[in-house]
């Protein structure tokens, strides 16, 4: 498993039998996306002098992979001899040559409203439903959120967190942000998350812009004014009429 980001590096050990120590070999590599079995462009390859007849050789593969969330990619390997394919492995299906991209995205929603939009008072509770796509069945992971000024892009202070058994590929898992959102009213807020399995970050979803991800917290402000003077002084009679402008 691995996260899609510019920057990824993919390292392929390659088991060999029957080589002649002694003599130099090639290995070839190229990643392939498992679903449309085509090339990703990815390419690698290693020299190599074998030492003894069964042994290992790592290929290393680097390459922008921003935009492979929520697929797989499987290395096909070739050894040569000479400029002669001499060994060839390419499964698609092989879960030991492949590795996943998971893919997450969230959605934002107060507790009491179940939208997105909520009170500025004392005690909040908003929800961000994680959806991920490509975890591997089985295997725990960890979902961090954090809360963000919409209009600054920076966080407010307000973190929270979860463990999951994924029991599909695809699923969701819920995080709850409890907070004093009393001093929040006219700002909004976009919830930042990442999926981390044995510590490291696989996956990650942060648009500020996204609106799925965020939760407005409405700012009202009146001005009260009697009808007749349209100001804040009124005659006590029988009918009195008075405006308050809400903004």
């Amino acid at each position: 498993v691995s996260v899609a980001e510019k920057e990824v590096t993919l390292v392929d050990t390659v088991k060999y039998e029957n080589l002649t120590p002694g003599k130099e070999y090639t290995v070839k590599g190229e990643l392939m996306d498992k679903a449309t079995k085509k090339s990703i462009g990815a390419k690698a390859e290693t020299t190599f002098v074998a030492s003894a007849k069964n042994g290992t050789v790592d290929v290393t593969f680097k390459f922008d992979g921003s935009k492979l969330a929520g697929t797989s990619v499987v290395a096909f390997e070739s050894v040569y001899h000479k400029g002669a394919e001499i060994a060839v492995h390419a499964d698609i299906n092989d879960e030991g040559q492949t590795v996943d991209f998971p893919k997450v995205g969230t959605t934002l929603t107060d507790s009491k409203t179940k939208d997105h939009v909520a009170n500025a008072e004392e005690k909040v509770t908003l929800i961000d439903k994680v959806e991920y796509h490509n975890l591997i069945v089985g295997k725990e992971y960890t979902v961090k959120g954090e809360l963000m000024d919409k209009a600054t892009g920076k966080s407010i202070g307000v973190k929270g967190s979860t463990k999951f058994k994924a029991e599909k590929p695809n699923g969701s898992v819920d995080i709850k942000f409890e907070f004093d959102a009393s001093k929040l009213a006219g700002k909004s807020v976009v919830a930042f998350e990442d999926v981390s399995y044995n510590g490291i970050k696989v996956g990650t979803y942060a648009d500020i812009n996204d609106e799925e991800q965020t939760v407005n917290f409405p700012k009202a402000g009146t001005t009260l004014v009697d009808s007749k003077t349209r100001d804040h002084v009124s005659v006590a009679e029988k009918e009195v009429t008075l405006v308050d402008t809400v903004k």
